[in-house]
């Protein structure tokens, strides 16, 4: 069984043993200045009460999910370090968890194990990864996991803002003058992904890249976002914005709100102006 079958398999099996809990959206497109972005809206009433009580049992810290880990979610061992997990409360099909065995720390860097682990799975199921280092970068909990969710986030060809993101021509840090919000970017080797251990390498040092252009601390929360073109990473100053909580994927343009109301907050206000507010202006713009 290869590995995308194996994760389509445990999903299955997943749903209909109730272990799998999704979280029911609408999702728009908006777009504002010349960007496209896709806001997800929690569900209709009768589901909503339901989906803010699994959003805030996600967002628990009292169990650590991970140890001991749901074996019906259970999707199978990466490397010697990590073990794949189904995210039992999903708002996109086929969201993957690549937990640490032991507890490492999520506000830990990411190493070469974490890297070369993300790889393995990367080069079988292509997809958006990502990271949320810290509860300001929107970590929901303490043990380190990285995420990786298929793509296209469809009606997109991969994610809103992937037009620009794969503009880049150079593989050296740099900055998207579309993208107001603070962060550091550069284009992945192409085949990158066919040497998986030379891509943990590569990844790693790529990711020492971005943390020197932002010049951040060791302890500095950000987000992490990469595919098989590009990387991408943003510094964090704050976890919410007027109530409304963004993680990692709000920076490639996908945005989870828990009503209408929060949906037209961010419509009046601005999108790129509340991930500005998040993150900071991003300063000298240049690049794509």
């Amino acid at each position: 069984m290869s590995f995308c079958e194996r994760v389509q398999t445990v999903t299955e099996s997943a749903i209909a043993g109730g272990a799998l809990l999704p979280i029911p959206t609408t999702a728009l497109v908006v777009e504002q200045h010349g960007l496209k972005y896709l806001v997800r809206v929690l569900d209709n009433l009768k589901r909503k009460d339901e989906a803010r009580a699994r959003l805030k049992l996600a967002g628990s810290h009292e169990t650590n999910p991970f140890l001991p880990y749901d074996e019906a979610l259970y999707v199978g061992e990466v490397g010697e370090y990590h073990r794949c997990l189904l995210n039992k409360f999903n708002v996109v099909d086929h969201h993957l968890l690549i937990v640490t065995r032991e507890f490492e720390a999520q506000s830990d860097l990411i190493n070469l194990r974490d890297f070369s682990a993300l790889a393995e799975v990367m080069a079988q199921l292509p997809g958006l990864a990502f990271y949320n280092a810290g509860e300001l970068a929107g970590a929901s909990q303490p043990h380190k996991h990285l995420q990786l969710i298929p793509l296209p986030m469809a009606p997109f060809a991969e994610t809103p803002f992937s037009e620009q993101l794969r503009s880049i021509q150079d593989d050296i840090p740099q900055r998207c003058d579309r993208l107001a919000f603070n962060h550091a970017v550069l284009r992945l080797p192409s085949g990158l992904f066919n040497d998986v251990i030379e891509a943990g390498s590569r990844l790693l040092d790529c990711y020492r890249h971005l943390r020197a252009m932002l010049d951040l601390a060791p302890d500095s929360p950000y987000n992490l976002l990469l595919t098989r073109d590009w990387m991408l990473m943003v510094p964090r100053t704050a976890e919410r914005w007027q109530g409304i909580s963004f993680n990692a994927l709000a920076f490639c343009g996908a945005i989870l709100v828990r009503d209408q109301a929060q949906a037209e907050q961010l419509r009046e206000a601005g999108i790129m102006q509340a991930l500005v507010a998040v993150s900071g202006q991003a300063p000298d713009l240049s690049g794509c």
